[in-house]
């Protein structure tokens, strides 16, 4: 047996009797690395992906191009972990269809924060509510390619239209970490608010995510307008 060999038996007892919690982010990688990397050591790998990217997260979330640049990748590795975000997302959103069907602000607010967990790129999403605040839809409006995103209000109205809403949450994230809202999505949210309560739909929160936390227009007493050098 080689050392690489008995290495990663090692490490695949290791995960049999502990499980993945107390490896470390480049363990892991190595560790997801063994399956399509029979014949090298992707301990030298998962360094080096994370050396070039930065961290896990930033590792999954690269293209499959790049990481397919780093020496010793594959292109069937690289594919894989450029897909496990969407995964961990399908994943997700399985384990909660099989919950029963949930209501209210809070519960909806938790739902929208596991589908925008981790995505890239800005996202702006939408749920559609009814008069319980029960969930009738959830689905994606609109996806950036860097760190901005294009939204009409008429996008959002036909949405709630076709949800048959009594209410609508709007959501988006902002990547750079910051959920404080900007100038333009104040009043980019007080022009859909108008719209919407033209067709007798309430826009119930506009919350924006980050990886660490969020924001809620709601909450912050917004939707009713606020004085524009508040963000300035």
């Amino acid at each position: 047996m080689g050392t690489h060999d008995g290495h990663r038996m090692r490490m695949r007892d290791r995960v049999r009797a502990s499980g993945t919690e107390s490896m470390q982010d480049h363990e892991l990688l190595e560790y997801i690395l063994f399956a399509f990397v029979p014949r090298r050591n992707t301990n030298e790998m998962a360094h080096a992906l994370m050396d070039r990217f930065g961290s896990f997260a930033d590792v999954l979330n690269a293209d499959a191009e790049e990481l397919d640049k780093v020496p010793g990748m594959t292109g069937n590795a690289a594919l894989f972990l450029s897909v496990l975000p969407e995964i961990f997302r399908r994943y997700a959103a399985s384990v909660s269809a099989k919950r029963p069907r949930f209501s209210g602000k809070n519960a909806v607010k938790d739902h929208i924060a596991g589908k925008m967990f981790g995505v890239p790129v800005e996202t702006v999403c939408a749920a559609a509510l009814d008069a319980q605040d029960g969930l009738l839809r959830f689905e994606r409006l609109a996806k950036g390619t860097g760190d901005g995103v294009n939204l009409t209000p008429r996008e959002v109205v036909q949405f709630a239209l076709r949800s048959n809403a009594v209410s609508v949450v709007l959501a988006h994230n902002h990547p750079s970490g910051n959920a404080r809202p900007s100038q333009s999505d104040f009043e980019l949210t007080l022009r859909i608010a108008d719209v919407l309560d033209g067709i007798g739909v309430k826009l119930a929160d506009h919350i924006i995510f980050t990886d660490a936390g969020s924001y809620s227009f709601e909450a912050n007493g917004l939707l009713g307008g606020a004085p524009k050098e508040e963000f300035r």
